[in-house]
């Protein structure tokens, strides 16, 4: 939860970060002063975890902190080279994404207790926003922990003529999609559509490409003069559903793929080689092509991701899309009004999405 006391100045300004530059004004001046701390002392996985969480959650804010207009061009050395070295020990990226943001971020507060979202907390809220930013990370990793039990169904990659088993799972797969889509309505009780639009989510933007604030890409002082293009972070950096997409043999449109494969890039690395086994190994599809007993089955667990997918649209269009077009919306960071923080165009690109989805139907 915390890194050794040698770190204690990361510790403490990744705390504070989310005000201090949002309110404040002045994470900047404080991140001038720190000095370059020794990465190496950092030994164990989850220290590296943890401190890619921590480096991310101060430089989201320094490089954010006024806005689209006000972004510093480098990243200074004693965040940017043992940020960079601590992401590449990991097979990370040095932005914030859904690994730091939420995998390696959430933690029960009472194992003896079920795990639900009243028992769940956030190491680092990360982006502004207080109790809503927690909300948002920890509905987000509730989804992640409802998943599970897909992972397993995922792997029967043949049945040997199993119908009843090949039923059972696709019947897992469905129920997990209708729990997963009721958490995913969790995010309504305690997060509202301007906070999240106005105050959290330009902290989830990366740098580089057109568009962006920082066309040219963030030079991260100490590591290289060449300045780097990142992408921010996005659902699609989940590995779930990729996963489903992969078990259930779901094609999408090659611009969607090319960027859901680049999307992998920025996954923990054992979970991006997991689904590129899943899609070389499995065989559901062509087992519901195949066999006339398995195909309602099969149809009914993607129908399922097609709903789950639907209601992500509304969500999108509650909380992005109808926000953006608000008058009295935040306009330091213009350059996502309307985009998602991974960089898509963000209701045609899952609009996309459902249709390839829909496309897997067999008939």
């Amino acid at each position: 939860e915390r890194l050794p006391e040698y770190f204690g100045e990361w510790n403490s300004l990744a705390k504070e970060a989310p005000k201090l530059s949002s309110q404040d004004k002045t994470l900047r001046e404080k991140v001038q002063k720190l000095p370059l701390l020794d990465h190496e002392r950092l030994t164990s996985y989850r220290e590296l975890r943890l401190a890619h969480v921590v480096l991310g959650a101060i430089a989201t804010g320094y490089i954010w902190q006024e806005g689209d207009q006000g972004v510093p061009k480098v990243l200074p050395r004693a965040l940017a080279v043992p940020w960079c070295a601590v992401s590449k020990r990991l097979g990370l990226q040095p932005v914030i994404c859904h690994p730091a943001l939420c995998l390696a971020n959430v933690k029960i507060k009472d194992p003896n207790r079920p795990v639900d979202l009243s028992n769940l907390s956030c190491l680092y809220h990360v982006v502004p926003g207080g109790r809503q930013a927690e909300w948002f990370i920890i509905v987000t990793a509730m989804i992640e922990y409802k998943f599970a039990p897909a992972i397993t169904v995922s792997i029967s990659t043949a049945y040997n003529d199993d119908v009843i088993g090949y039923q059972n799972s696709m019947a897992e797969i469905k129920n997990v999609m209708t729990i997963l889509k009721e958490t995913f309505s969790r995010m309504h009780d305690e997060l509202d559509a301007d906070v999240f639009y106005n105050v959290l989510r330009p902290y989830l933007n990366g740098w580089g490409g057109n568009g962006s604030s920082l066309p040219e890409g963030l030079i991260y002082e100490g590591v290289s003069e060449k300045p780097q293009k990142m992408i921010g972070g996005s659902a699609a950096q989940s590995s779930t559903m990729q996963l489903m997409d992969a078990a259930l043999g779901v094609k999408h449109d090659q611009d969607i793929e090319d960027f859901l494969n680049k999307m992998r890039s920025y996954m923990p690395p054992k979970h991006a080689a997991f689904i590129e086994l899943i899609s070389r190994e499995t065989s559901l599809r062509q087992y519901a092509q195949a066999c006339e007993d398995v195909k309602t089955s099969y149809n009914e667990a993607v129908q399922s991701l097609i709903d789950f997918r639907s209601y992500h649209i509304q969500i999108v269009t509650k909380y992005i899309i109808i926000t953006s077009n608000n008058e009295a919306r935040n306009r330091d960071f213009e350059s996502v009004s309307n985009k998602g923080t991974g960089g898509s165009s963000l209701v045609p690109f899952l609009k996309s999405i459902r249709d390839a989805t829909n496309r897997a139907l067999v008939e």
